[in-house]
């Protein structure tokens, strides 16, 4: 039950509570039509003992007629309507007693009574016709059903608020951030979409000023960057350090860049433009901003075609290959690559704790202090993006991180 929602679980609480009404009518239609004809069978069952104890003392026509007017019934005088009655109409109850027999004929609503004793064979017709009447059943049956599809209305009508809320959620989520629901209701849930739409508001405010940080900051890093390059080129050629300078600001712009994909991808407001790209094309790449000695990476590649975001994947490729270098006891890295999988092999220690538990920006000391903090919650974001799966194994002293590209 937690994974129904509240709609489908009062839809399912009213269908079953508007079936077991159903049922108890239906019940008591039946209980009620029983008691009826059990009901009538005790009437004419009397009707008949009544006559039939007459009989014994040769009774009078006037002694009859007013057993007849007691009993309300009359006679049937006419013998060929007697014969109809018996060959026609159906049998609804007939009995057997030491004084004689007893045969109850219906027809629709009408009864016919036969008794027999010896000499006197008499047919009797019933006047106190005691039909089955449902009506005052049915009307409290339609009243009830009524009154609970009112309630189920109102209940409906008033939880429709809460699917209002629910999908400006989704929208905000997806990346909406100027959605509002403005509910003006005074219940939980307007006092809900009241903290909601606050909520949005405080958050767009910090990400507003976020994102004028992070500019500042930007051009007050890129601007003596910028200076540095341009002074390296007016640098005469013969200079023995002019090479190793503008590699120096080249990595620094470099990082900058990829300082700004990173707020990107944490704040998920990343999207991804992906394009076909060779693995060797795109390792290349990585190393022009690799913070390690490419010298330590040994690689096995079998070069093949990659359809990805290019930016994205070196980071991705960039941030393994450097924790690697960084944690292996050997300062060694193997690097595999396969149209299937990439690997990232570095002798160590196992890690503490399952791979999830790394792949979450860090809010706890104890990642910090183990080293993956943003950089694996980075390869995972971006691995999801592109849809690939990350996988953690360790193997004979060996840590073997993998992205499955198939």
């Amino acid at each position: 039950m937690k994974n129904i929602s509240i709609s489908t679980f009062i839809n399912i609480v009213f269908i079953m509570a508007f079936t077991s009404i159903t049922g108890v009518f239906v019940l008591f239609l039946e209980f009620d039509k029983e008691k009826h004809i059990s009901s009538q069978q005790q009437r004419y069952s009397l009707i008949a003992d009544s006559f039939l104890s007459k009989f014994q003392f040769f009774p009078s026509a006037e002694d009859l007629q007013k057993l007849y007017n007691q009993l309300l019934v009359e006679p049937i005088e006419d013998k060929a309507e007697e014969d109809e009655i018996e060959k026609k109409f159906e049998i609804f109850y007939e009995r057997d007693t030491f004084l004689g027999k007893m045969k109850v004929y219906h027809e629709k609503d009408t009864f016919y009574i036969y008794i027999k004793q010896l000499s006197y064979n008499l047919m009797l017709k019933d006047l106190k016709q005691k039909v089955f009447n449902s009506e005052i059943a049915f009307s409290i049956y339609i009243f009830s059903v009524i009154v609970f599809i009112l309630l189920y209305l109102i209940l409906r009508k008033k939880l429709l608020p809460l699917k209002i809320v629910h999908d400006k959620i989704k929208l905000f989520s997806h990346g909406n951030t100027s959605v509002k629901i403005g509910l003006d209701s005074t219940d939980e849930i307007g006092a809900i979409s009241k903290s909601f739409d606050e909520a949005i508001v405080y958050i767009n405010n910090l990400t507003n000023s976020k994102n004028l940080f992070m500019r500042n900051m930007m051009h007050e890093l890129k601007t003596p960057i910028a200076k540095g390059m341009i002074i390296a080129e007016t640098i005469p050629d013969d200079f023995q350090d002019k090479a190793m300078l503008q590699r120096a600001f080249d990595r620094m712009n470099n990082i900058i860049k990829e300082l700004a994909t990173v707020e990107r991808v944490s704040s998920n407001t990343m999207t991804v433009h992906k394009s076909t790209h060779t693995f060797e094309e795109l390792y290349s790449h990585t190393l022009d901003i690799l913070m390690s000695n490419v010298n330590l990476i040994n690689t096995n590649i079998k070069d093949f075609e990659l359809t990805i975001d290019h930016s994205l994947f070196i980071i991705v490729l960039k941030n393994l290959l450097d924790n690697g270098i960084k944690f292996s006891t050997t300062k060694e890295v193997i690097l595999k690559a396969t149209p299937l999988q990439i690997t990232i092999i570095s002798c160590g220690d196992e890690l503490k704790h399952e791979l999830d538990y790394y792949t979450q920006p860090f809010s706890q000391e104890e990642k910090r202090s183990d080293g993956f903090g943003l950089g694996l919650y980075i390869v995972q974001t971006i691995l999801d993006l592109h849809q690939f799966k990350f996988v953690y194994k360790y193997k004979a002293g060996y840590n073997h991180f993998i992205i499955k590209l198939k």
